[in-house]
């Protein structure tokens, strides 16, 4: 595996992804999420799985950005450090990829049943590729203290529990509410990824010899 100790692709996806928001301001926001948007209907039917990725890199509003950025630079730099700028990158989008493609093709099963318009509501946000990392980061760091908030609610629990947490949270909220504003089937389908390839990861650093201190 490919190391450094400053995780440069890390904080390369963080630039990146904000200058392609700051582009779609002024580009017209509405106008490039229609063209770049994951669409369900056009990722399914229309051939157009360009969307999966680029999708990854527009946002809706600053909080949006901010929030992913944040999480994407608390949990990428570590797991890039241990998995090398290969692997994160191999990590990062293909935990994008599946959760867009969750999301598409949840809205697929249950927009064509209840709700045809939600078809061609795109989905848009890193959300999916840092659930993934994230997701890696509680198999290789299992037991590392982490703040989360339920609603507004503070817990501190380790790792793995914060983060399967999150994930059993998601799982409901895409039950429960299948149309809104936010694609949980895509954290879940990007969470999905990450705890596997965070599961290889861990199992060829045991291998390896690398102590995994928290």
């Amino acid at each position: 595996m490919e190391r450094s100790s400053i995780p440069i692709v890390t904080y390369s996806l963080i630039v990146a992804n904000v200058i392609a928001f700051i582009a779609s301001l002024l580009l017209g926001h509405t106008r490039v999420v229609a063209s770049l948007g994951a669409i369900p209907y056009l990722i399914v039917f229309g051939a157009e799985t360009y969307r999966l990725v680029t999708s990854m890199f527009l946002h809706a509003d600053v909080l949006h950005i901010l929030f992913n950025m944040w999480a994407l630079f608390v949990f990428g730099r570590d797991i890039e450090l241990v998995a090398g700028r290969r692997g994160f990158l191999v990590l990062y989008f293909m935990s994008g990829v599946v959760g867009g493609l969750a999301y598409a093709i949840y809205m697929i099963f249950y927009a064509s049943q209840f709700d045809p318009a939600a078809l061609f509501v795109p989905a848009i946000g890193a959300s999916g590729a840092v659930f993934g990392v994230m997701g890696a980061f509680a198999i290789v760091f299992p037991t590392r203290p982490l703040a989360i908030f339920f609603y507004f609610i503070p817990i501190i629990a380790p790792a793995f529990v914060a983060v399967m947490l999150m994930g059993l949270l998601q799982t409901l909220l895409a039950l429960v509410l299948p149309f809104g504003q936010i694609a949980y089937t895509a954290h879940i389908g990007g969470l999905v990824v990450g705890l596997a390839l965070g599961s290889t990861l861990r199992s060829q650093l045991i291998r390896r010899y690398y102590v995994l201190s928290d």
